[in-house]
């Protein structure tokens, strides 16, 4: 469970947000919300990018508020994709395991299988501006995928994580989460605007004005 109790955040002259809500995370969950409502706002209080001026934040019973964001137990997609232009496809998923160290053979053969899965296989070795906007995506989620799998991040926070993709690739993407929710104890939240990703995930579908207070 994912326990968020009268979580204040107000940006520096502009919106003030509070946030109260109880997610089981038993199946994924897709918040949905008009644009500018407070969505990303929220993700970014769990992954500790923003600190909140009051309140606490419980995931299994440890309060993330006392955990640096590094070490809380999240995988995390931004909407924006985050890669870094200047290195590799493959590069950018591994340094979300390790920024210096070299990666072990146990999670290259991870990697090599999520890319496989996500059907990105011919991208490990170009540069992110070499790729369509819905390849880049799937980079962003396959390091997501990656960081769930080998470091037990699995709390996967997902902002948009299907923008500028088919539907054909789309389904692929979220057969892959469902698979990874049930076979290996993903905890999905996502932020969308398609009606239709709920249903697709068989996910609970939760309006962000049911969290704000």
């Amino acid at each position: 469970m994912l326990e968020l109790s009268d979580i204040k955040f107000r940006y520096p002259k502009g919106k003030h947000f509070q946030f109260s809500y109880k997610f089981d995370l038993l199946t994924p969950v897709v918040i949905q919300g008009a644009s500018g409502s407070g969505k990303s706002t929220l993700l970014n209080i769990i992954a500790g990018l923003i600190s909140p001026s009051s309140g606490y934040l419980r995931f299994e019973d440890k309060n993330l508020l006392k955990i640096s964001p590094s070490e809380r137990p999240l995988s995390v997609l931004f909407q924006s994709g985050n890669l870094f232009d200047h290195i590799s496809c493959l590069r950018n998923v591994e340094i979300g395991l390790n920024m210096r160290s070299r990666i072990n053979s146990e999670e290259q053969f991870i990697i090599e299988e999520v890319f496989q899965n996500l059907g990105i296989s011919d991208h490990k070795n170009v540069l992110p501006t070499e790729i369509s906007g819905g390849q880049r995506k799937r980079i962003a989620l396959a390091r997501a995928i990656v960081r769930a799998k080998c470091l037990g991040k699995k709390l996967m926070l997902l902002d948009e994580p299907f923008n500028g993709l088919d539907f054909e690739t789309k389904s692929e993407c979220i057969d892959l989460l469902k698979d990874g929710c049930f076979k290996e104890g993903y905890k999905v939240i996502i932020v969308s605007h398609d009606n239709n990703d709920p249903k697709l995930l068989g996910a609970n579908r939760v309006k962000l004005e049911n969290i704000l207070r």
